[in-house]
């Protein structure tokens, strides 16, 4: 399709163009012309793709350029919304996907009263999905990631990180950043390609110390250092710590992560999650990308985090699972801190795919309006994981990550909850 030259003087590369937008929530970082509000969106939006990257985004017939193919006209691809409220698509900077086995039974042991710590000690916890998921063959475990994949795409979501973590040795560990990393091609037998989703791998042999080495927990750490980070350079893009007094102390996630660095990997860190660990801090000092959890981090931590430039990640999800206090959110944001939310999907404490449950968590028990909510699970999650320069917004020479809601105006999100008001996701590569 090519539309009348008359109507503009330039041309624009498509090879597919999305019309009869209802709204565009492009989330864009600058001002747009033609959009408004704190999200800049855009009315009876158009928007125009060529190889993976938008191209164009405007108001329908309002000064629309000529759409032309690279190689025919016939190539151009028309999609009509039909009206829909279209959306960045939801980055969930934060999961824990790959695992076997479920935790049902502790979820309600919690219930009546047994701590996280305490269930950690018991050798529960965490080292009860570490024995499923060792005990799992390799096949299992990617039929049950994909499995989950998909339904995270349901909910709208575009990029997720995937973190191991439930080896905690280097066999079990390199077969689970295998998988994550087979997760991230594209295989239309699997995964339809309307739900192709980005992943990104985070290797976490530091969540907790296995039974092997709870006498010996120097030789773990050794292990990680030496073996396992030098084993899984290029497998992994982020290396992580849970930095608690319940798995690894501050000097511990110091060392390792102080090796990571050294080898390239970028950084997070699960951080006063539990206690003021000192996480946060040591967070901003090595320069990671983000800090995640902080229900006890300090305005001081804060303060440092946002002077590092640290996203301050978020996950709702744990204390309504935990039945702990939320964080509020209103403090991250008047530190001036780019506030992510995520789902820390996992078996243990936020058994939950869905980013819509997320930000109505945020917004009924966070304190958040939508507008940061939405900008959280989008742009920010985008910033905690250094991808913001290609995605979580929709902005010209962005890679096209799209959700289309149906619904008819983007404030229903978070008003009507309790079902999935996405309809598809469209992600072009």
């Amino acid at each position: 399709m090519v539309l009348d030259p008359s109507q503009s003087a330039h041309t624009i590369r498509a090879d597919t163009v999305i019309r009869n937008i209802g709204q565009l929530v492009t989330v864009a970082q600058g001002p747009l012309p033609g959009a408004s509000g704190p999200l800049q969106v855009i009315d009876h939006a158009l928007v125009s793709i060529s190889q993976g990257r938008i191209t164009w985004i405007g108001r329908e017939g309002e000064e629309e350029p000529q759409f032309q193919s690279a190689t025919t006209e016939e190539d151009i691809a028309i999609i009509d919304a039909e009206g829909a409220v279209i959306t960045p698509g939801f980055v969930d900077s934060h999961t824990h996907l790959v695992f076997a086995g479920n935790r049902a039974q502790e979820f309600h042991l919690r219930r009546a009263g047994t701590s996280y710590g305490e269930l950690l000690a018991r050798g529960q916890g965490i080292l009860t999905t570490m024995n499923a998921t060792r005990s799992a063959d390799e096949e299992t475990l990617l039929d049950l990631a994909q499995e989950r994949l998909r339904s995270l795409s349901g909910y709208g979501t575009t990029t997720v990180e995937i973190k191991t973590g439930y080896g905690l040795n280097p066999e079990a560990e390199e077969q689970c950043l295998h998988i994550i990393n087979k997760l991230n091609i594209a295989d239309t037998n699997t995964l339809p390609a309307l739900n192709e989703v980005r992943v990104v791998p985070t290797f976490l042999g530091a969540h907790s110390v296995p039974p092997e080495y709870r006498e010996r927990r120097e030789a773990y750490v050794e292990l990680v250092i030496e073996e396992m980070l030098p084993r899984f350079v290029g497998l992994a893009r982020f290396c992580d710590v849970f930095c608690e007094r319940e798995a690894f102390t501050l000097e511990e996630s110091r060392c390792i992560l102080t090796r990571a660095k050294e080898l390239g990997y970028l950084l997070k860190l699960h951080a006063d999650q539990l206690s003021p660990s000192g996480g946060s801090r040591l967070a901003a000092e090595l320069g990671a990308v983000s800090a995640d959890h902080l229900d006890h981090a300090s305005d001081e931590d804060l303060e440092a985090m946002r002077e590092a430039g640290v996203v301050a990640t978020l996950l709702p999800g744990c204390s309504y699972t935990l039945r702990s206090p939320y964080p509020t959110a209103r403090r991250f944001l008047d530190h001036g801190l780019h506030v992510a939310l995520a789902t820390d999907f996992n078996p243990g404490t936020s058994y939950c795919e869905n980013m819509q449950m997320i930000l109505g968590l945020a917004m009924s028990s966070m304190g958040m309006s939508l507008e940061e909510a939405l900008t959280a699970a989008t742009i920010n999650g985008a910033r905690a994981l250094a991808l913001q320069d290609e995605i979580g917004s929709i902005e010209v020479g962005k890679q096209c990550e799209l959700a289309l809601w149906s619904i008819q105006d983007y404030h229903e999100i978070g008003y009507h909850f309790g079902t999935n008001l996405v309809r598809t996701t469209l992600v072009k590569r």
